[in-house]
Parts: C-alpha cells; sequence; structure tokens
C-alpha cells in the first residue's frame, strides 16, 4: 500500500509517495508471469494498470525529490543569495513546460528581493522555529496557576537568542515595574484575570452600597 499522508500538510510528504510509486515501477518491470499467490502476483491484481501510467510516475517523482531538496535547504539555512541561487539551479531540472518549475522561480525571485529589502540575514522559511519557541513559552506558562495571556509575553524574547549574565542584568536594571505595568497596560488592556477582579470589584462595591 502507498504510505499515508496526513490529512493535515499532505503536500509536505508528498515526496514519500513519489519514492514509493518510483519503487513499485521496478517491481512491476518483472517479466513473466508471477507465481500464483506471490507477492508479485497479489500486487499486479491490486494495482492492475500501474505501470501504464510510467510516465507520469516518472515526472511525479522526479519532481518531488527535485522539490523535497529545495525544502530541505530552504528549512534548514532559511532564504538568501547562496541558498537562492541552489534552489534555482535544482528548479532549472524540472521539466521545461512544468507549472511546479514556473509556480517555485516565482516564489523564489520574490523572496528573495523580499529579503534583500528586509535583512542581511536569511529569510526564515520554515515555522519550526517559531513553533519550538512557543512550545517553550506554552511550557513555562503551564506552571501558572492563571493561564492568561499577559506580561508573561514578555518571555518571548528572553527565550530567543543566547543571554549572558550580564545583558540579563542590565536588563533587569533599566526595566522598573512601572514600565511593565505601563506596557502592560497599553498592549494588553483587558485580559481575563483583569475582568475577574473588575467582577468581583463591582459586585463587592454594590453589596456595600445596599447595606
Amino acid at each position: 500500500m502507498p504510505p499515508k499522508l496526513r490529512s493535515k500538510g499532505r503536500f509536505q510528504s508528498i515526496g514519500k509517495l513519489g519514492e514509493w510509486a518510483e519503487k513499485m515501477l521496478h517491481v512491476f518491470a518483472v517479466e513473466g508471469q508471477a507465481e500464483e499467490g506471490s507477492q508479485l502476483a497479489k500486487l499486479r491484481k491490486a494495482f492492475p494498470h500501474f505501470s501504464q501510467s510510467k510516465d507520469f510516475i516518472m515526472r511525479f517523482a522526479s519532481t518531488t525529490k527535485i522539490i523535497s531538496q529545495v525544502m530541505e535547504i530552504l528549512k534548514n539555512n532559511g532564504l538568501d543569495k547562496t541558498t537562492y541561487k541552489r534552489c534555482f539551479e535544482l528548479s532549472r531540472k524540472l521539466p521545461r513546460n512544468s507549472k511546479v518549475k514556473k509556480c517555485l522561480q516565482t516564489w523564489l525571485k520574490n523572496h528573495f528581493a523580499l529579503q534583500k529589502k528586509l535583512t542581511p540575514h536569511p529569510l526564515l522559511v520554515s515555522s519550526d522555529i517559531i513553533e519550538s519557541l512557543f512550545g517553550n513559552f506554552k511550557h513555562i506558562i503551564e506552571r501558572s496557576p492563571q493561564a492568561d495571556m499577559n506580561r508573561t509575553v514578555l518571555l518571548i524574547p528572553a527565550l530567543c537568542g543566547k543571554l549572558t549574565g550580564s545583558a540579563v542584568t542590565q536588563a533587569l536594571r533599566q526595566t522598573s515595574q512601572a514600565d511593565i505595568k505601563a506596557w502592560e497596560k497599553k498592549h494588553i488592556s483587558y485580559t481575563v484575570r483583569k475582568k475577574r477582579h473588575a467582577f468581583f470589584n463591582k459586585n463587592a462595591s454594590q453589596n456595600t452600597g445596599n447595606t
């Protein structure tokens, strides 16, 4: 059976399907009648016209291999001048009239222009780093008795890069509690915790007035 693809992000592992199809072509290339009950006989019965799609399968497998190589380069190194050239050279190996080739080259050109405009550093292409960052953030805030997105978001920059002891000391000295409260009031004006406090304070004042 072909490899099972995930319902979400199914195209990220489509290269495995291309590899499987290419291997199956080699299996079906065996000439002569297969022995009854053998694996080859069962496969021929399950996929009776598989070899008739050989041309398509070969193009599909070749395309997915190249795209997988491009994705690996961009995922591990980001997009900059060096990786742009490597990926563009790989795209040249795709068939002349390939829609995938045209789309890939257009994407590379547009995003390389964006990278040059925005930053001297490689442009992040994969979301793995962001997912890892928020995973660490979630692990930390789970320790809090109140799962509220408030000033705890200030933890996120502290989880990025390499922090030295002197940098942490400087940040603590230069950032006052008043600064944090002002930032929270401006950017996180009404959290669940504040709503809860406002509700109880309102009830308390009403009860006091009634008495």
